[in-house]
């Protein structure tokens, strides 16, 4: 008679063994994944649906992601030297009103599309005024201003609530007007009788 076969076998490597889920998804009825995949499917597309009625729905959304982002941010970070701080886009010493002056005169002979949009927008081209003023008083210490700060300066200073995105955009656009060429460079000549030299 044979003798019994006692060889150990050596254990599956890591390469071929299998996770939990991946078990559960081989194991499991094929109608009842079916059925799951078509429930994904109705909720995502009434996700869609809503979201395009509801803007509010649709912000709150978006608020969402970028939340689940910061935390696995913050969790990716976890152990890593903090990251120095962004500087601040230089401003000019100016006034609000000087501000807007040199504002209103460079929208009035740029071409961009966004020089058109804030033309036929006062209260844009206004609340780019109250940016200028808002980012250059948070930037006084020559770092960037976060949005958090922007917002909380707006709520405090014009009683005006800004979503993270309207505070992305204003920023990017002070920021994009304080560039060379731009009517908020700090090197742009002086403003004289209502013009920029």
């Amino acid at each position: 008679m044979a003798p019994d076969d006692d060889t150990d076998f050596p254990e599956p490597s890591d390469a071929v063994r299998l996770t939990a889920e991946e078990l559960a998804f081989l194991l499991g009825d094929p109608d009842a994944r079916a059925r799951q995949d078509e429930r994904n499917a109705r909720a995502n597309r009434a996700r869609t649906e809503r979201r395009r009625a509801d803007p509010s729905y649709a912000e709150r959304l978006r608020a969402d992601d970028r939340e689940r982002q910061r935390r696995r941010r913050a969790k990716a970070a976890i152990g890593r030297p903090e990251p120095e701080p962004a500087p601040a886009v230089p401003l000019p010493d100016l006034s609000a009103e000087e501000a807007a002056q040199r504002l209103e005169e460079h929208l009035r002979t740029a071409g961009t599309p966004q020089a058109a949009q804030l033309r036929n927008r006062p209260d844009a081209l206004r609340r780019c005024v109250e940016g200028f003023v808002v980012y250059r008083t948070l930037a006084a210490n020559g770092e960037r201003p976060t949005r958090g700060a922007i917002a909380a300066a707006f709520r405090a200073r014009f009683g005006v609530a800004l979503t993270p995105s309207q505070i992305q955009k204003l920023r990017d656009h002070i920021e994009g007007f304080a560039h060379p060429g731009g009517p908020w460079h700090v090197n742009r000549g002086p403003i004289s009788q209502g013009h920029v030299r």
